[in-house]
């Protein structure tokens, strides 16, 4: 069956998504590389495994109140492992602000592939990144003003996955989510994430990996 934004209504009622919209998050499925490579790939410091997606939140609300520096920018991230298409997949959840991510994607892509949508906690951006074998193919805010190497590239998907004009938050977000599924293969489903065995990690701040 065609995956389309329908299949994702679920989002309206979801915690952990609502979590994640409040205070920013990144969720990038990640062809060729298994959970700890991801964490590997983009400097995560190892933190066990989580039982779920609480155990995540646990994991930044801990790391917040240790580093009690507002202007640091270290995240908590859970990567567990997906069925999708063409290959193994994993899924990164990454509590980042909706900021940090973009810039590990073009080397977690080499080899593969990364499909990613966040948003910065609150305020009105919500992107979204399309990257192949490390080339940025699609991105965008909103749709008529893709770019990347092939800014109409996703038009005629998001169509059929049932794009329209709107304000809605969470009815962008079912788009979204059911346009990542037609490129991966990867069904999220509430309890994908909610009760996902993370392997769990660390991003340092920029700063204290110089």
């Amino acid at each position: 069956m065609t995956p389309t934004a329908h299949d994702y209504a679920w989002l309206a009622d979801s915690r952990w998504f609502a979590c994640c919209l409040q205070d920013g998050y990144s969720l990038t499925l990640v062809r060729g590389r298994t959970p700890q490579q991801v964490l590997e790939s983009i400097g995560a410091v190892p933190q066990g495994f989580g039982d779920g997606a609480d155990d995540l939140f646990d994991c930044q609300e801990e790391l917040r109140e240790w580093v009690d520096d507002h202007q640091d920018s270290s995240f908590a991230v859970g990567a567990v492992a997906v069925p999708g298409a063409d290959g193994d997949w994993t899924l990164l959840l990454a509590l980042d602000g909706g900021g940090a991510m973009p810039r590990h994607l073009a080397g977690l892509s080499r080899g593969g592939a990364t499909v990613t949508h966040d948003s910065n906690g609150g305020k009105p951006m919500h992107m979204f990144h399309h990257y192949l074998d490390g080339e940025l193919r699609t991105s965008f805010e909103h749709p008529a003003s893709s770019y990347g190497s092939d800014p109409r590239a996703l038009d005629a998907l998001l169509d059929e996955v049932g794009h329209r004009d709107t304000a809605d938050t969470l009815e962008r977000k079912a788009v979204i989510f059911a346009l990542s599924e037609r490129l991966t293969g990867v069904r999220i489903t509430e309890e994908t994430v909610r009760d996902a065995e993370f392997v769990l990690g660390v991003v340092p701040d920029e700063d204290d990996t110089d």
